[in-house]
């Protein structure tokens, strides 16, 4: 008697691994074979229509073949479908495969190994009769309002697990995403071009000749951003700040930075605002390093139920969540979002 399939993956075919290797499809699917569904969508808005798919057929398992990326969109056409449809069912539990550039979902969650190792070994799990180990994570819901010069004039409503709403660590990003190397070498290369930048700045370099591209570099990273930030509530005093970030989950960045550490569980936000300059991040290196406590002065950084940000002056709050970038919101409030179940398996 034939199993029914119970696991469903979803693959990007435009996605670099897939590109660069396109028998990875065959083998996804011959390891799926009579257990599993493979889909490809070549768009995000494809996304929902095999979420449906996957809970009609009532798959127990569901893998984001790719990375961090992948896994927040999938997780998003989740609750998005199950929120149109009314779902009360318990939720499929997710898997992220470590196929993307930081991958901090697929660490934090414990899943080691890469796309198709782990899906062969959640298929041996499933045949062999035993259930993979799961475990909860906590997410959180973002909610915008589009600025008035945006093409979009929708409500941003995402669920998301961690991210850089705006100031020094949004603009890191940016940068990171706009070089070649996109591993644990370029975040590295990154922050230290950022501070070698700033340190030729300081009156002791000023006078020596550096290029300009080099001096200028870390303009724009700490460029204080005016808006207005309130905590469960209370406003926090300052018109600018230069760092606003949020986690749902304690991460850990490239195997490098570890932040959040207030969000250990469920429910509960973890939120870090503040205005610290270019010798504040030089010096807390080693903080960010273990996971400690940043030591910048009047930098809030701690256990939250909420976050509201709303830019001033003109300016637009683009996040990075889950490192995947979006543009153009006047205000942001973030709350507690629904809990997420996680595969954690090794390959």
């Amino acid at each position: 008697m034939s199993q029914r399939p119970r696991i469903g993956v979803i693959t990007n075919p435009n996605s670099r691994k897939n590109r660069h290797d396109p028998g990875r499809f065959e083998d996804m699917s011959h390891v799926l074979y009579g257990i599993g569904v493979l889909r490809r969508t070549t768009d995000t808005a494809d996304i929902a229509e095999v979420v449906r798919e996957f809970l009609d057929l009532g798959l127990d398992y569901w893998v984001a073949d790719g990375g961090d990326g992948a896994f927040h969109w999938l997780t998003n056409a989740l609750v998005q479908v199950r929120r149109e449809r009314g779902d009360v069912d318990p939720m499929p539990a997710l898997m992220p495969t470590n196929a993307g550039t930081i991958d901090f979902l697929g660490k934090r969650a414990g899943v080691i190994g890469s796309s198709v190792p782990l899906i062969r070994a959640l298929v041996r799990t499933v045949r062999q009769g035993r259930e993979p180990e799961v475990l909860t994570l906590g997410s959180a819901r973002f909610v915008g309002q589009p600025h008035t010069d945006s093409e979009v004039k929708t409500v941003f409503d995402r669920i998301g697990f961690a991210a850089a709403l705006a100031g020094l660590s949004q603009r890191i990003f940016d940068k990171f995403y706009a070089q070649d190397d996109q591993g644990a070498v370029g975040v590295v290369r990154v922050v230290v071009a950022t501070l070698l930048s700033a340190a030729t700045q300081s009156p002791l370099l000023r006078r020596v000749p550096f290029p300009l591209e080099m001096r200028h570099y870390c303009d724009s990273v700490f460029e204080p951003m005016p808006m207005d930030v309130w905590v469960d509530g209370q406003q926090l005093p300052g018109r600018t700040f230069r760092d606003c970030d949020v986690g749902a989950i304690d991460i850990n960045l490239a195997g490098i930075f570890r932040f959040f550490p207030s969000a250990t569980e469920p429910g509960r936000l973890h939120v870090q605002v503040g205005d610290p300059g270019p010798l504040d991040v030089a010096r807390n290196l080693p903080y960010m390093a273990r996971g400690k406590p940043l030591q910048i002065p009047d930098y809030f950084q701690g256990p939250a139920m909420s976050l509201r940000v709303v830019a001033r002056e003109g300016r637009s709050i683009d996040p990075v969540i889950d490192g995947e970038l979006f543009w153009g919101l006047s205000e942001v409030e973030v709350t507690p979002g629904p809990p997420i179940r996680v595969i954690r398996l090794k390959a």
